[in-house]
């Protein structure tokens, strides 16, 4: 393992803080409230809620490869990812503004607008993403140099999330007074502006060192072709769309579980604020010491940490409507390993990158992250499609706290937490494929 430091502070620095606050403030914003946004403000059924997500998801992640290859073929004198950081942010701002706008049209319309702004912010958000991973590797050939970058970005996702899951209908009311869609689009609008800055920062700061020629790179089919050449890429796609759905139904179906199973809204504040907090605790306190004492081998780290949420998750689904104070405390432990899960599927990104590079001779950065991308829209399509589908077939009334049909209840009291429960013992399972050590060392 190479321990040359080779990241300045200022690049630690600003990548993390491109990667983790203002574009995380704005996908944690959707990513959490999109759908009772869509169903309980805009008016739109959460049958339709539910296809929009799901298939605008699919055709993001489908072309996430597309958007990889591209970026890897991208010559510039600024480099083959840096151009992304400086270009994309602007559009993708207006159209995550606009995804909140909620304009007054008829039914149909509101269905066409929501599908349509929702695409558009996918694949901006794609086209940002994937330059964003791909860049690290250039920077660094360090593991646990940039696996402790990896850390503090999450750190400060995990601050983000927590603003905005705890906070977001207490900010929603505050900037919009009596009309909540407008507080929803100032709101959105502030997470915008500050993904601008810090990602133009980014861009100013992380120049790429470790840089191929990109005229020798190969058409997308062909690189695709290589990489699948690779076995272990197969069960770390699994790997990335299963954590993606553990953690997505996690904080979607919370909101819901606070307003209809435990028919109070104003918990959602507070029990969002302990799945934030202690994710934040887990994710800089635990995680490093597990990661140090296990010398970096994430097949432990992973096996050991969602085992305890396995546990967790099972004993809430039976008691977490009985009793508040078990609700809480168990859902603190669950959490604070549950959300390292958003610090393992980058590192193993970034280990696939240079695995690859080494098992083909050829590096694929940017298609290594779209296909990781991939994996991750397809986990957040399912876990759409989990969550709205079980609404939809279960007889759910948009607003009807209190008046919700016993079906409801019980399906969002099972996607609260069995189903992340199935998901975080598949991850455990696909974990084991992950290669720990280098071609040229096993």
């Amino acid at each position: 393992m190479n321990e040359k430091k080779e990241m300045s502070f200022s690049q630690k620095l600003f990548w993390a803080l491109g990667q983790s606050t203002g574009r995380q403030f704005i996908t944690a914003l959707v990513s959490t409230y999109i759908l009772v946004f869509l169903t309980d403000i805009f008016g739109v059924a959460a049958g339709a809620a539910g296809v929009i997500m799901t298939a605008a998801t699919i055709w993001d992640a489908i072309n996430d490869p597309i958007i990889g290859n591209i970026a890897d073929r991208t010559k510039s004198h600024w480099g083959s990812y840096r151009p992304y950081l400086l270009f994309v942010p602007l559009p993708l701002a207006v159209a995550a503004v606009l995804l909140f706008a909620a304009p007054h049209l008829s039914p149909a319309g509101k269905v066409v607008y929501a599908a349509v702004l929702y695409v558009c912010y996918g694949m901006l958000l794609t086209a940002l993403e994937i330059p964003y991973t791909a860049i690290l590797p250039t920077l660094s050939k360090n593991d646990m140099e940039k696996n402790d970058v990896i850390s503090i970005a999450t750190f400060i996702s995990s601050v983000m999330i927590l603003i905005v899951s705890s906070f977001t209908t207490n900010l929603v009311a505050v900037l919009g007074g009596d009309d909540p869609e407008k507080g929803y689009m100032i709101l959105v609008a502030i997470g915008a502006v500050l993904m601008c800055i810090t990602s133009w920062c980014a861009f100013a700061k992380c120049k790429e060192k470790y840089v191929t020629d990109t005229t020798k790179k190969e058409p997308v089919g062909k690189s695709l072709k290589k990489l699948f050449k690779v076995k272990e890429m197969y069960p770390m796609l699994l790997f990335w769309c299963t954590g993606c759905i553990l953690f997505q139904l996690i904080m979607t179906s919370s909101v819901f579980y606070c307003m209809y199973y435990l028919m109070n809204p104003a918990l959602i504040a507070t029990y969002m604020l302990v799945i934030s907090v202690s994710g934040m605790v887990g994710v800089m306190a635990l995680m490093p010491v597990i990661l140090r004492l296990l010398k970096g081998n994430l097949k432990k780290a992973v096996t050991y940490t969602q085992a305890i949420c396995i546990v967790c998750n099972l004993i809430l689904f039976f008691v977490g409507g009985k009793s508040l104070p078990a609700l809480y405390i168990l859902t603190a432990i669950c959490s604070a390993f549950a959300t390292m899960t958003n610090a393992f599927r980058p590192m193993t990104v970034v280990g696939m990158t240079e695995y690859v590079a080494k098992t083909t001779g050829e590096q694929l950065n940017g298609t290594i992250s779209a296909i990781g991308g991939f994996s991750y829209k397809c986990g957040t399509a399912i876990s759409s499609a989990i969550l709205a589908g079980v609404l939809a077939a279960t007889g759910y009334i948009a607003g009807a706290i209190g008046q919700q049909p016993e079906a409801v209840l019980t399906g969002i009291n099972a996607v609260r937490f069995l189903a992340p429960m199935a998901a975080t013992i598949l991850y455990i399972i696909f974990i084991q494929f992950y290669p720990e050590k280098s071609p040229e060392n096993i």
